[in-house]
């Protein structure tokens, strides 16, 4: 699977916005076949806004000219599966609730990683913040944009993040 472009999708996001989305994509996929072990990704869709509830991680880029955040995010089984398939883990083994987090935390540093990679070009100053698992709801303002795709990572179901935030 590889994933697809973003073609036709600017109406709802400014060109800028959409390369840092398209660098998400990207590194999802790279995140996919290399550190999780899968075939790639299938982008489903993408949406402008927030997924509602969340269960995830988040880490920032930030830089002279730059402060977003990027996420995934699904439910419980989805963390867990991703949580398995980074520690190597068979489906039925039990994770506690603390492994989780710091395993979709580690998946999230990775993509952030990639995605920081993908956009040196933009802003040669980025710097990777930590990463932080949610459970929850983020609440959005007039000061901050999102942008959500829904992908197979590989077979787990997750939704991909990004934030931008506008003074």
């Amino acid at each position: 699977m590889t994933p697809a472009t973003r073609e036709g999708t600017e109406t709802d996001t400014d060109s800028s916005f959409g390369e840092w989305v398209e660098a998400l994509v990207q590194a999802a996929d790279e995140l996919a076949t290399s550190a999780l072990s899968f075939d790639g990704i299938e982008r489903l869709g993408e949406t402008p806004g927030l997924p509602d509830p969340l269960e995830g991680a988040f880490i920032a880029l930030v830089g002279e000219d730059t402060n977003v955040q990027f996420g995934l995010v699904g439910d419980e089984t989805t963390c867990a599966s991703l949580a398995r398939s980074l520690l190597f883990m068979e489906p039925e083994d039990e994770l506690c609730d603390e492994d989780v987090a710091d395993a979709v935390n580690e998946v999230a540093n990775i993509l952030g990683g990639g995605v920081k990679r993908r956009m040196m070009h933009r802003d040669s100053t980025l710097k990777l913040g930590l990463p932080v698992f949610i459970k929850g709801t983020i609440h959005s303002s007039s000061h901050l944009e999102a942008w959500t795709v829904a992908v197979n990572l590989g077979p787990v179901p997750v939704k991909l993040v990004a934030l931008r935030h506008h003074s």
